[in-house]
């Protein structure tokens, strides 16, 4: 997901320990919410973004009509 790895460049930059101790948390658990696979928590991602000075938005696009994604949906 290329969400955690703007997640994981942020704390990168921070440095790991240093992020964890601002969030209150311990950095081996820091470290677990943020690896590829992690189940990471709003919560957790908005702290994250928080700290470094950003805001997680959300906003309603255009209406779409119900049916297929313009995705592929092959299997390759």
């Amino acid at each position: 997901m290329a969400f955690e790895r703007v997640l994981r460049e942020l704390v990168k930059k921070g440095g790991l320990r240093k992020v964890a101790r601002n969030l209150g948390i311990d950095h081996s658990s820091l470290y677990k919410s943020i690896q590829d696979g992690s189940n990471i928590g709003l919560n957790r991602i908005e702290e994250i973004l928080n700290l470094f000075g950003y805001e997680l938005k959300l906003s309603k696009r255009k209406e779409v009509k119900p049916g297929k994604s313009k995705q592929s949906t092959k299997r390759r």
